[in-house]
């Protein structure tokens, strides 16, 4: 079905120059090749993009990449979105797939040649999300300081509401992202489909001891939207009955949270395989956040048998049910997420029955599913 890939960058993995670089940049390097693609298919629009990783070693950063300017993750994608709505008319597709926030450009060319568009819409709608994030910071001004920009400006907004108008289909990762979209876009133009659970792992066989405190782990960016606050609150509820171990990058300076930093276990970053393992060794994940499109470390966790606790926010309910993989509880609730744990820290036949159930969901949940599942929508949408 494959007529073009674009991206900013493609890595050859196969490169001589990949023993040049450093451990660091050959990791994010190696998360932008596409061996799947053939070569002759993938077109790059690489320089802005390269403009821009490097400036994280640069004093002008924030001069170059802040805001809208041109090395700006903004800037970098409205520049690419130009060059794929030039090639439209020299490729003439029967669709363009696009994302949020790049496909303007794109789709005001495909309209105007014929030619159908499709829209990934990943995450909340941005004026849901804002809403939501605004009313969390006059609620809990402690922590408002970890909540992502709220102030996008008027015209980038404006530019993706356009893109929805635009679209002949909408295809969305989860039933609360399609909720943020009721009264924007008609649910018959959006189409819901979720994300695949990698291949299932096998749970780390460890001795039964019944007194042990239970062993939650966190994975994501200690930020607001990701409901830490509400996770490190029902933590000190429980006390010695859990042990909190976090994984991910500090948003910005917090004194809550740099102080659980240093007196939990925190690791600032792993490479995949380790976040893989520590999902093995856990009896929970917790993913308390108030916003997210299709949270894919909830599928990773089920694929390692590990129950979840989550919000309806997460994007989740396709596959988390709850008390069979897990709990799901309301947003910004740290009394019920410590419920949940104490039930789970008291019950470890219950915990060892998730368990079984996260892993049967996630074999059926697979990202083989999710293709089969992607390609039927897009047919169905180009005969239609």
């Amino acid at each position: 079905m494959l007529a073009e890939f674009w991206t900013t960058i493609a890595w050859d993995s196969d490169s001589q120059w990949n023993r040049l670089l450093p451990p660091g940049l050959h990791a994010q390097m190696a998360r932008r090749a596409f061996p799947e693609v053939s070569k002759e298919r993938v077109k790059c629009v690489p320089w802005r993009e390269m403009v821009r990783l490097s400036a994280g070693f640069l004093i002008l950063k924030g001069f170059l990449c802040s805001g809208e300017r041109p090395f700006s993750i903004i800037g970098m994608y409205r520049h690419f979105d130009g060059k794929v709505a030039r090639r439209l008319e020299i490729i003439h597709p029967d669709a363009a797939y696009a994302y949020e926030g790049g496909a303007l450009q794109t789709f005001r060319r495909a309209k105007e040649l014929g030619i159908r568009t499709l829209y990934e819409q990943p995450s909340s709608y941005w004026y849901w999300a804002r809403r939501l994030l605004s009313e969390e910071a006059e609620r809990n001004p402690e922590f408002a300081g970890l909540l992502p920009n709220l102030m996008d400006s008027t015209k980038h907004l404006e530019w993706k509401d356009e893109e929805l108008r635009l679209a002949d289909f909408v295809f969305v990762p989860s039933e609360h992202v399609l909720h943020t979209l009721s009264g924007v876009v008609p649910d018959k133009r959006i189409r819901v489909i979720s994300y695949g659970a990698p291949p299932i792992r096998s749970r780390k066989p460890s001795p039964r001891e019944p007194n042990r405190p239970l062993r939650v782990l966190f994975v994501g960016t200690l930020a607001q939207h990701k409901g830490i606050s509400y996770l490190l609150d029902a933590i000190d509820l429980l006390g010695s009955q859990v042990e909190l171990t976090l994984v991910g990058r500090r948003f910005r300076a917090n004194s809550r949270v740099d102080e659980a930093c240093s007196r939990l276990r925190w690791f600032e970053s792993l490479p995949h395989s380790g976040v893989l393992d520590l999902m093995q060794e856990a009896d929970v994940l917790v993913l308390p956040s108030l916003t997210e499109g299709c949270a894919l470390v909830v599928l990773e966790a089920l694929a390692c048998g590990l129950p979840v606790i989550v919000t309806p926010n997460t994007g989740s309910l396709e596959f988390v049910r709850d008390g069979r993989e897990g709990f799901v509880v309301p947003i910004c609730r740290s009394d019920a997420i410590a419920d949940r744990l104490d039930a789970l820290n008291r019950d470890r036949e219950l915990l060892a029955a998730m368990s079984r159930n996260a892993h049967a969901t996630a074999a059926e949940k697979s990202w083989e599913s999710y293709r089969s599942n992607w390609v039927n929508a897009v047919r169905a949408a180009l005969c239609s």
